[in-house]
């Protein structure tokens, strides 16, 4: 029997160590807050642990997004990407003066689905988007397409193989990611000149950051522009030292959200109401197929556990309609899925209760 007082369990949530909160603090009486020693340390840091050569940080995977494509002189044309994503992988294409076309996916790994892609004459770009930590299929979709192919790995942080065969590759560390700062991205890359060009990209064309120019003695006022796509998009030192400590914990954060995918999946297992998810490195959201999944949805915000759906399609948005030009048939199974809370901080205590509220809603009797 699983008695408890209401008190809303988030569907997601962040936390943060002692330590990390301790070098924060450290930051913040430095007198440079701003993008400083401690994003370059971050980016190197990242870089290494991914297994890329560069790493360039940003303020948000928005921005990554769109500087991804700026760097690579993409304007106009169109873009293709999944519309089970959200809005961010569409409207970068939009800045960019692109025609934006919506792929249906793979109803089991809700990841685009590289047979829907239909590539035109007109394709400039293709967003591939991890969906909850489940690797797009990037060699079937480099087999289609030989423009550039950028890797939403948003959802993957970290999974084994992520950033590995796209041509470019964006992270977030957005509140509710698994590597949370408050919010914030990384763009990583193989490629020497493209990381260059993306430094100065984050800084409106600035050719050195402010910190590059007071790193010698006295202030380097001086600075050259030389183009004019960049965005203010650079990370600062206070998000990079919370990312450092994120860093540090993720192996164990990501760990405690696999064991929570496997409570779950050993509490429903053969419930003729629920359809398992494809496994998840990251289990960044824990999205199963529900029977009723309204019904379900509405009752557990009644016994104080808060769900979501991930995601409600794009082309389910008055304004992104336009993005369909094909059917997305597969793209229904979004009218199924709930998450359930699925974050380093739940209990032991508290994933049983979230179990037998999905059970009692259900009439599973079943222990």
């Amino acid at each position: 029997l699983h008695v408890r007082k209401i008190q809303m369990i988030p569907v997601c949530k962040p936390t943060y160590d002692e330590q990390t909160k301790r070098e924060l603090l450290a930051v913040l009486d430095s007198g440079w807050v701003g993008q400083g020693p401690k994003v370059k340390e971050f980016e190197e840091t990242f870089a290494e642990y991914v297994g890329a050569k560069y790493a360039v940080a940003t303020n948000s995977c928005t921005s990554a997004l769109d500087l991804a494509l700026k760097v690579h002189g993409i304007k106009g044309g169109e873009l293709i990407t999944t519309p089970m994503t959200f809005v961010s992988d569409a409207i970068v294409g939009e800045w960019n003066g692109m025609d934006v076309t919506f792929a249906d996916i793979d109803p089991n790994t809700l990841c685009v689905d590289p047979k829907a892609i239909k590539i035109t004459k007109d394709t400039k770009a293709i967003i591939a988007v991890d969906s909850h930590g489940r690797l797009a299929d990037i060699k079937a979709i480099r087999a289609k397409f030989d423009g550039l192919i950028i890797e939403d790995a948003a959802h993957a942080c970290y999974t084994p193989g992520a950033g590995e065969f796209a041509d470019i590759t964006v992270w977030s560390f957005q509140a509710v990611k698994t590597l949370p700062i408050f919010d914030g991205g990384m763009i990583t890359t193989n490629d020497e000149a493209i990381a260059k060009k993306l430094r100065t990209l984050t800084w409106l064309g600035v050719e050195k950051s402010t910190y590059d120019r007071v790193s010698n003695k006295g202030y380097a006022w001086q600075y050259d522009i030389t183009q004019a796509d960049g965005i203010k998009g650079y990370m600062t030192d206070v998000q990079a030292v919370i990312g450092l400590g994120q860093l540090r914990r993720l192996e164990e954060t990501n760990q405690r959200r696999r064991d929570i995918q496997e409570m779950y999946n050993r509490a429903f297992a053969g419930a003729d109401y629920f359809k398992e998810p494809e496994y998840t490195h990251t289990v960044q959201y824990y999205t199963p197929q529900w029977l009723d999944r309204d019904g379900l949805y509405q009752f557990l915000a009644d016994n104080g556990i808060s769900t979501s759906v991930h995601f409600q399609p794009l082309s389910e948005t008055t304004y992104w309609k336009k993005a369909v030009k094909s059917p997305l048939p597969n793209t229904e199974v979004w009218r199924e899925l709930l998450s359930l809370p699925v974050h380093n901080a739940l209990t032991d205590e508290d994933v049983r209760y979230i179990i037998s509220k999905v059970k009692e809603f259900h009439g599973d009797t079943q222990n």
